[in-house]
């Protein structure tokens, strides 16, 4: 792993999608202190038992240029977080001892000369521990091997280019789900495919289309019991969380919006999420963290000091890490969540 100072590769067009917002006017929640410039709102009492109604919004690093996809690494008491600056061209590591480091610098590679722009997106590990990045500009899935080296796993479908790999999820069977976007494309001549794609890459390599009638996939998670594949749509005129039936042969039945927020009166789109061992989704999306039932209840939303783009658990599986432009957050909850 090439390891360093921050050496950004420029003003680089941030994920819109991010920022995007869809003013419409809604009524406003209750709201429960949460910490400076941070509040909970609380729709539905089953909130309570996922969040105390102590919890609150703790900033634990900051300073970053748009941070994404983080990702716990290790166990509870000697772990640490991995996550993605997209503009600043580093992956990051914190842990509560030593604080902030680079992992990996820098994550674009021109000499592939993919017209892409960007460092990594989100980030998991497979079902051997090890680091997998979704390269926004690279226009690949990658994995860090032993040596430090990386290695491509999926760069191409049909022989075209990926758009951008956004994010990314395991399957128990070593197969992984993953969204592939346009926003590390450099501009949109530089895209190969007419759409923008859900995708199964498979243990031997090949890559298979599952679903291309989402305008913006982004976000994605499995549900506990791996029947339900859950994508989030980051196109600010469907600003929605679709849940795909997962078959035995891994392949996807016909999604259904689980929760639109399209009219929400809050800022922000639906983007990366992590998913709890009750199903519920901690979602990235308008207005801060939105915690989503299984049968699809908004039961309250989350706000930090800053829109959010992406959430992992960590820790001992009940510490939410929320990835929110440039600063990191974390809130204790009560519920385990689902960890690679």
């Amino acid at each position: 792993m090439r390891r360093g100072t921050v050496i950004g590769p420029g003003l680089i067009a941030v994920v819109a999608a991010a920022l995007a917002a869809a003013p419409v006017p809604a009524a406003q929640p209750a709201q429960t202190p949460a910490g400076e410039g941070e509040t909970i709102d609380r729709l539905d009492p089953r909130l309570d038992d996922l969040l105390a109604a102590d919890a609150a919004v703790e900033r634990v690093a900051d300073g970053f240029q748009f941070i994404e996809g983080p990702v716990w690494v290790g166990d509870a008491n000697d772990g640490h977080l991995l996550f993605s600056d997209i503009p600043g061209d580093t992956v990051y590591r914190w842990s509560e001892a030593d604080g902030t480091s680079v992992f990996l610098n820098p994550v674009f590679l021109p000499e592939l000369e993919t017209g892409g722009q960007g460092g990594s997106n989100g980030l998991t590990l497979d079902l051997d521990g090890r680091v997998v990045l979704c390269e926004h500009g690279n226009r690949r899935l990658a994995r860090i091997e032993a040596d430090g080296s990386r290695v491509t796993l999926a760069d191409r479908y049909g022989g075209r280019r990926l758009n951008s790999p956004n994010d990314i999820v395991y399957h128990s069977s070593g197969a992984a789900f993953f969204t592939d976007p346009p926003y590390g494309l450099a501009s949109p001549d530089a895209a190969e495919l007419d759409w923008n794609g859900v995708y199964r890459l498979d243990p031997d390599g090949s890559v298979h289309l599952l679903a291309d009638g989402q305008t913006r996939p982004n976000g994605i998670g499995l549900s506990p019991d791996e029947r339900t594949l859950y994508v989030a749509n980051s196109d600010g005129a469907a600003r929605q969380w679709i849940a795909y039936p997962v078959d035995g042969d891994l392949g996807l039945g016909e999604g259904r919006v689980l929760l639109d927020l399209t009219d929400s009166a809050d800022g922000g789109v639906p983007d990366g999420f992590a998913v709890d061992a009750s199903g519920n989704l901690w979602a990235s999306g308008p207005g801060g963290i939105v915690v989503i039932s299984p049968e699809g209840d908004h039961l309250g939303t989350v706000r930090p000091g800053e829109q959010p783009a992406n959430a992992a658990f960590g820790n001992d599986g009940m510490t939410l890490y929320i990835t929110a432009q440039t600063g990191l957050y974390r809130i204790r909850t009560r519920v385990a969540g689902l960890m690679p």
